[in-house]
């Protein structure tokens, strides 16, 4: 709705606006004081009160108007959507947290990438081909497992979790083993 075409109602639906956001009850902010901050006279303060109270039950454009400037005024309070690398490495990091307290190595690995496509600009491009066969240590391990996602100088606290989080895995991948060979023996 544009700005009302009698100056008054909208000097008047603003004034109602601005009283109503006000959190000061010290008497300006009422239809009264509104309806005199329109530029409207009136003898006495209850023709003012009375006055106001008629432009608001019967003017419908002034209450249209109202309610517009009111949508408005909450649309600029409500949070605006950031999505800034400190805001996203924040969530992912308390996602990680929390994936670590439920002991879900899945859900940590994809919070990790995630931070680490944020942080150190990784990319889904094709990862290149890492030979594990020249790894001389666990650490060799780790900076390899986090090279092979694109994370090209992974730092020591990097592939120290890369390590662990290996850890969980190849600990997964051995129980279903043992489940196999209990399923083998059980059978036999």
């Amino acid at each position: 709705m544009p700005v009302l075409p009698n100056p008054r109602h909208e000097a008047f639906a603003q004034a109602i606006v601005k009283c109503l956001a006000s959190d000061k009850p010290n008497g300006k902010n009422t239809q009264k004081a509104a309806y005199l901050a329109a530029g409207y006279s009136a003898s006495t303060d209850h023709s003012a009160e009375v006055a106001a109270s008629r432009l608001l039950r019967n003017v419908e454009p002034v209450v249209a108007r109202i309610r517009e400037l009111q949508e408005q005024a909450l649309a600029r309070l409500e949070p605006k959507l950031d999505i800034s690398r400190e805001t996203i490495g924040k969530r992912l990091r308390k996602a990680s947290t929390m994936a670590e307290e439920d002991r879900n190595p899945a859900a940590m690995a994809t919070c990790e990438l995630g931070l680490a496509k944020v942080f150190h600009s990784i990319s889904d491009a094709e990862p290149q081909r890492i030979d594990y066969n020249s790894a001389q240590s666990m650490h060799d391990i780790g900076k390899k497992l986090l090279q092979s996602i694109g994370f090209a100088s992974p730092d020591d606290v990097s592939i120290q979790r890369a390590i662990e989080l290996n850890d969980t895995f190849i600990d997964g991948l051995q129980a279903i083993y043992k489940d196999a060979q209990a399923l083998t023996v059980d059978q036999g």
